[in-house]
């Protein structure tokens, strides 16, 4: 055996052992003992991919096709490594080589929909979602992910049945609840039900509205949901029992369960379910915090307020949906007062912004990430929110504040409008970006108009 044969082999072992660094290293090695030997470079392709560099793990995998016929296998994963650099069009192409190779190929139907998803491609998505549901039915990501796109598509009657998949793929990372108890119906007899908490604050916001849809069937109902919100949702829905979704609930408590998207395929078949059924304005910021922030703040009352959030923190979207603040100096430069609504943000971080741009972004002492009774009492000192998504929006949604939504197209409830408007939150209009590769500039500039004529006064 060579060397550069036993290094091909050390290469795999350290891969396995998940030494990553050291397999870098000897496949450099192997590289130099063999120039034209295709296994090293797809080797080191595929340790870039992991890595999360994909313009590297890009340049090797195509290194590596110049020395050999590429099997399916490198097409994909060449394919994923340019949609995550937002190249979705040269992915496309490669997933469509695997299928003209294996028409079958789940995993490239999928990712091919998903690039032209990310290009607003709606229909297209659909059929290779559709096609991929045909050749796993019992998949739970083909499932799941076609249910996403039916809901964005208002298809609910197709859509619901799907996103209960969700708990059996891998992708979904909410924890079940473990429980003996039947799910809760419409149907139900029991006198007792118990909504637990799962996925993100936004969506415990938003499905919150049917919360008391519920109520009015169930004699008794709990609601377990993230700590921040356990405050403002008994303030605001004192017939339902709340609790953390972090504490232990005891089984006395509930006949019947559901976890807190379900309540949407429980009520929401049409699109006008949404209006018949979710509640508006229905949460309440504690108004001796709204009194303590305006006068912490002391906003000149002749300008219009606008509150700013521009960054998403969700780990796999959140680059998608978020935008530079520097891009938002059109609205900045305004004649507003500009308040900073955007959690985690760093106070010296926009008072330095503000020294050199020029801008008066204000920040208050509300600690946003953790304190969402202080944020929603923030939410009341605007006259309208300009953010992009996040819970944020949620926040403000479901208190009423007019919201103008820069939206990535990236959550499908945010498709459910009418006229430009949210239908579960009437006073958010939404923006949609034109596609994922779309500079932002034609969705800010709408906004910067809708602040201009007004125009944000006419929902909720």
């Amino acid at each position: 055996m060579t060397k550069h044969q036993k290094t091909i082999k050390q290469i795999e072992a350290k891969f396995q052992a998940g030494k990553l660094d050291e397999a870098m290293d000897l496949c450099n090695l192997a590289i130099s003992l063999a120039p034209k030997d295709p296994i090293a470079y797809r080797a080191k392709a595929r340790l870039f991919q992991i890595k999360g560099n994909y313009p590297e793990a890009e340049k090797y995998y195509c290194a590596a096709m110049k020395r050999m016929n590429p099997e399916v296998d490198d097409l994909v994963n060449l394919g994923i490594s340019l949609s995550s650099q937002q190249k979705y069009d040269e992915a496309i192409v490669q997933f469509d080589r695997v299928l003209e190779m294996n028409p079958k190929y789940l995993h490239a139907v999928i990712q091919r929909g998903a690039s032209h998803w990310e290009m607003h491609r709606y229909d297209k998505a659909m059929e290779d979602f559709r096609l991929a549901n045909e050749i796993a039915p019992d998949d739970a990501n083909a499932n799941w992910i076609l249910g996403l796109l039916s809901l964005q598509m208002n298809d609910f009657k197709t859509g619901w049945p799907l996103y209960e998949k969700r708990w059996q793929s891998e992708r979904f990372k909410s924890r079940k609840l473990v429980t003996q108890k039947p799910q809760w119906t419409t149907s139900s007899n029991a006198n007792s039900a118990l909504v637990w908490g799962e996925q993100g604050i936004g969506d415990q916001i938003i499905y919150g509205s049917l919360l008391p849809a519920i109520r009015k069937k169930a004699g008794y109902v709990t609601a377990m949901v993230d700590p921040r919100l356990v405050p403002i949702f008994k303030r605001s829905m004192p017939d339902i029992n709340f609790m953390s979704n972090l504490d232990q609930v005891q089984a006395a408590l509930h006949e019947t369960q559901i976890p807190f998207a379900s309540i949407g395929g429980t009520f929401i078949q049409e699109l006008d379910d949404i209006e018949v059924h979710a509640a508006r304005r229905y949460l309440t910021a504690d108004p001796e915090l709204v009194e303590k922030y305006r006068q912490e703040l002391g906003l000149d009352p002749n300008k219009l307020t606008v509150g700013m959030s521009w960054i998403s923190s969700a780990i796999k979207i959140g680059p998608h949906k978020s935008v530079n603040l520097e891009q938002l100096m059109p609205i900045l430069k305004g004649d507003y007062n500009i308040l900073n609504l955007q959690y985690g943000s760093d106070k010296r971080a926009i008072d330095e912004f503000n020294r050199k741009h020029g801008t008066n972004i204000v920040t208050s002492s509300v600690n946003l990430w953790s304190d969402f009774e202080g944020l929603a009492a923030i939410c009341m000192q605007c006259d309208v929110v300009v953010s992009i998504s996040s819970s944020t929006v949620h926040l403000a949604g479901a208190l009423g504040v007019p919201v103008l939504l820069m939206d990535a197209n990236k959550l499908w409830y945010w498709g459910n409008t009418r006229n430009g408007r949210s239908l579960w939150y009437p006073s958010v209009q939404v923006f949609p970006r034109a596609s994922m590769v779309s500079p932002w500039d034609n969705v800010i500039e709408s906004v910067k108009s809708a602040l201009e004529t007004g125009s944000f006064k006419n929902g909720g």
